[in-house]
């Protein structure tokens, strides 16, 4: 396929694309700096993620796409998008407030994740506005895959050029000149260089367009051959489900395995089906048997829906299950769009191609920026359907999962606990002192709840334990926050172990997996505790257990084997 790229999309001068380079480098340094040396915009996020967002997106689509034909249009297309993405960055930058309290890594590669897709669809239709061209789906796959190995070519050039660096100042300081190691560590250099390096880059590959051409259509050849596999596959997979049933993929996670499986014949058909419609790249019986696997892509929507369906049904909305559900709905669209070309073609089922690629391209460029925005905020949805289980009595407040809140939903998980705390903290006091535990600082043994809100959470079963008891119990437990957030339950019962007349007391710990016993015991006028034993959580095992204790069911026996003594030291034997 040629679309008379060679002399219309000839780059700038290599003077303004290396300026737009070393402004990038400039920006990304600024704001390094600020971090570092904490000045505006440190400390807000929504400043921070927005300018970031604009320094790595607009230079980028600009080096990348601008050539002497296209200047003034490309600035026009790409300008607005780029300050879409800033604001888009701000909003993004409120949900790691306060930043103090919100963990937001997954939240920071959802973003990049979302937005570099977003990027790289809104390049490919802008090269082609820019242009005055109609938009084709032959002519996006050509820009897609001209882009993509580019900027790959460009930051591979780069990281070896940044390699390069680093043998020059290891040799030099082999002989004792640190001159050159410390010149490349500081950040004023290494900020431009590698940014000037990846500009070079791109100036270089973009010159080499027949180059990148000859790697698509190898790809292209490879995919070809794949996708007849692949098609095979599909089918005899389907073939197979009447005889097994469903239940064995959904215990090793079917969803996801038929999504991607999806996802890999919708590449491969788009990698091979991108030239004339009329060309086909397969004889008429192959051609036939590939939009055969296509037409049953419907079918496997249907089955994976049900799937994903069931888990929600069984434990609510969590955001890997919206971002499956998005998945499913986007490969859903294409493959209803395939069959609908393929109802009304037939064998020409590939003129539908590429209206329903330009189409739907563009669907998904408008939900990569929805997911980033209030318009389609995961976490927020995630938080108000889980609250909504739990008023609902569906979850209980002991299983609730509240490090899921801190660890993944970012300031709405925030808001969401502290709701929680409000609602439930009087009457389920636990609760309150595990969501305190989330966001003690881990390197610091201060107590992250109150000695009262501490001591209310013990389900005590025998009456007025010894105030220096509580007080001891509660400097022990408080000093690791982890074993707080992990625990669903305390329980306190007191018993005579050693038949001296005194009080010991069984200090039960219930948590998630497993249960933890100590045993509080007076030694020289001060409580201490001893490790008795744990066991892992089985229903039936943990329900006869607690049921038990609660009942005052507990029998002290004597141990069979005594303890042997020589020379001062105590050696007991542990059989039983």
């Amino acid at each position: 396929m040629e679309l008379n790229q060679q002399d219309k999309s000839t780059p700038l001068p290599s003077k303004l694309m290396i300026l737009i380079s070393l402004l990038q480098g400039l920006g990304l340094l600024y704001l390094h700096q600020a971090i570092e040396l904490h000045y505006w915009p440190h400390g807000q996020p929504e400043w921070l993620f927005a300018f970031y967002s604009v320094m790595f997106i607009w230079p980028i689509m600009l080096l990348l796409g601008l050539d002497q034909h296209n200047g003034r249009a490309m600035v026009k297309v790409t300008l607005p998008f780029a300050l879409l993405s800033g604001l888009l960055g701000y909003y993004i930058g409120h949900q790691v407030t306060p930043i103090e309290h919100i963990r937001f890594n997954a939240l920071l590669f959802s973003f990049v994740l979302t937005m570099a897709i977003a990027t790289f669809k809104a390049l490919m239709y802008s090269q082609q506005w820019a242009r005055g061209e109609r938009v084709t789906y032959s002519a996006l796959f050509l820009w897609s895959w001209r882009n993509f190995l580019t900027l790959s070519l460009a930051l591979l050039f780069a990281g070896s050029f940044w390699l390069l660096l680093m043998l020059w100042a290891a040799l030099f300081k082999a002989i004792n000149i640190d001159f050159f190691n410390d010149l490349f560590e500081q950040r004023w250099f290494y900020y431009p260089a590698i940014a000037l390096a990846n500009g070079f880059g791109i100036i270089i590959f973009r010159k080499l367009t027949h180059i990148i051409d000859t790697i698509t259509r190898l790809q292209q050849a490879l995919i070809k051959f794949l996708l007849v596999l692949l098609s095979l596959v599909s089918m005899l997979f389907l073939g197979a489900l009447p005889f097994t049933g469903l239940e064995p993929l959904w215990e090793s996670g079917g969803s996801s395995l038929i999504l991607w499986m999806q996802a890999l014949i919708l590449f491969f058909v788009n990698a091979v089906y991108q030239d004339e419609p009329d060309n086909w790249p397969y004889s008429v019986w192959l051609h036939r048997f590939i939009y055969i696997s296509i037409a049953i892509l419907p079918v496997y929507s249907l089955i994976s829906f049900y799937g994903l369906s069931l888990r929600i049904d069984q434990y609510g909305w969590s955001l890997s299950r919206f971002w499956a559900f998005l998945i499913w709905f986007l490969l859903a669209l294409f493959a209803i769009g395939y069959v609908w070309g393929i109802a009304k073609y037939r064998d020409s089922w590939t003129h539908q191609l590429s209206r329903t690629n330009v189409a739907i391209g563009l669907v998904v460029l408008l939900v990569m920026l929805s997911v980033n925005s209030p318009l389609l905020d995961f976490r927020k949805m995630v938080v108000a359907d889980q609250l909504q289980r739990l008023a609902d009595n569906k979850v209980s407040v002991e299983d609730f999962d509240l490090s899921y809140f801190r660890r993944h939903l970012a300031r709405p998980g925030y808001e969401g606990l502290q709701t929680l705390k409000a609602q439930y903290g009087e009457t389920h006091p636990g609760l309150l002192i595990r969501i305190n535990a989330l966001y003690a600082d881990s390197n610091n043994e201060r107590p992250s709840s109150t000695r009262d809100e501490f001591i209310a959470a013990i389900t005590l079963l025998s009456d007025n334990p010894p105030e220096a008891l509580l007080t001891a119990i509660y400097k022990q437990e408080t000093k690791n926050h982890w074993n707080i957030q992990q625990t669903q339950q305390y329980f306190l019962k007191a018993l005579d172990l050693d038949m001296d007349g005194d009080q010991e007391y069984l200090w039960i710990e219930k948590k998630y997996e497993h249960t933890v016993i100590k045993l509080f015991f007076q030694q020289d006028q001060q409580w201490k505790s001893s490790y008795l034993g744990s066991f892992r959580k089985d229903k039936n095992s943990a329900d006869q257990f607690y049921q038990a204790l609660l009942a005052g069911e507990i029998k002290v026996a004597p141990s069979r084997w005594n303890d042997v003594i020589i020379g001062g030291q105590r050696f007991r034997a542990g059989l039983e």
